[in-house]
């Protein structure tokens, strides 16, 4: 209480409050005409108004922001638009071997036509084809594109095989694209007139960093020729044996004179390393005529073919014209 009896009051009364009443902006704060226009409203609605406002510059912004992504990506883009053409992706070496004697060998010749390769930079100038069958890249082809568009290899290994095609601008810019080519091998091969056939070997390891082929099968045929004096029949085994000389498959057939005997077999799991097909005369004292077709096979996991239409050589043709 007071000296005069009357109830004490806050000092706080004696003070000026301290907080400032209002001020409306400067004319500096006013340069939008946007914000005259929410200041004029209620509060209510100014609160309203304003997030409405701070909604629609974070949508403006996210749309800029996407439309300079999009240059950034389209700039790291190569102006290189490597429309290669190719009838083959897959092919078999064949090869001929007659009582030990390699008779011939035969490759996959393979095409990649690049007449139809563009840059928006500028001419073409290399082509560059490496068959990606080595180590170091020593087989790759380039060429000048102004004197030659088409490329050819030929494939004198089996493998499931990644061929790099690439093309360099005059600006110095380059685009590449990769195809699996898939490789097969059969190997026909033939002892005559023999009491003691030799040991077929078959060799499994792919010439490429790629899986091993997905299969060997084989396709034999053993024929006892007639003689002049009589004998019983041969019996004989064919057997087929792993790299680390594990019997992995095998077959007997007896055979008389003037006939012959088959056996088919298809290896899967295949293990990298020479295999080899072995026929021994397990009685009898005949001489006989071998013959094996074996095929070396992989998955067929190429690349489809990209051939050239008639719809696009006639386009090319009317540009040439033109």
């Amino acid at each position: 209480m007071s000296p005069t009896g009357y109830p004490d009051y806050p000092t706080s009364l004696l003070y000026p409050p301290r907080f400032t009443a209002f001020k409306p902006p400067s004319a500096a704060h006013r340069e939008n005409e946007w914000f005259d226009e929410v200041m004029s409203l209620p509060c209510t609605m100014r609160a309203g108004r304003t997030k409405a406002m701070v909604m629609l510059a974070v949508l403006v912004l996210a749309t800029t922001a996407g439309c300079l992504s999009n240059a950034d990506d389209e700039g790291d883009a190569s102006p290189i638009t490597m429309n290669v053409h190719y009838d083959l992706t897959a092919g078999t070496i064949t090869e001929r071997v007659q009582n030990g004697a390699v008779l011939s060998q035969n490759g996959v010749e393979l095409s990649f036509d690049f007449a139809r390769v563009t840059s928006r930079a500028g001419s073409i100038t290399t082509l560059t084809l490496d068959p990606g069958d080595d180590e170091d890249g020593s087989n790759a082809i380039t060429v000048n594109a102004n004197e030659q568009a088409e490329i050819t290899y030929t494939y004198m290994t089996h493998g499931l095989f990644t061929v790099r095609l690439s093309a360099t601008d005059e600006s110095g810019n380059m685009a590449s694209i990769d195809v699996v080519v898939r490789i097969d091998k059969e190997i026909d091969w033939t002892d005559t007139n023999t009491n003691d056939p030799d040991s077929m070997v078959v060799a499994t390891a792919p010439d490429c960093a790629c899986p091993t082929p997905e299969r060997i099968d084989v396709d034999s045929t053993i024929e006892n020729p007639n003689d002049l004096i009589a004998s019983p029949r041969a019996e004989v085994t064919w057997h087929l044996n792993d790299p680390s000389g594990e019997e992995q498959a095998f077959h007997t057939e007896q055979i008389g004179e003037g006939q012959e005997a088959s056996w088919t077999h298809s290896q899967y799991d295949v293990d990298a390393g020479d295999w080899a097909l072995n026929v021994t005369i397990d009685s009898g004292n005949e001489s006989l005529n071998l013959h094996h077709v074996v095929l070396i096979a992989y998955e067929a996991a190429e690349t489809e073919p990209n051939p050239l239409t008639i719809e696009e050589a006639e386009r090319r043709e009317d540009s040439l014209s033109q």
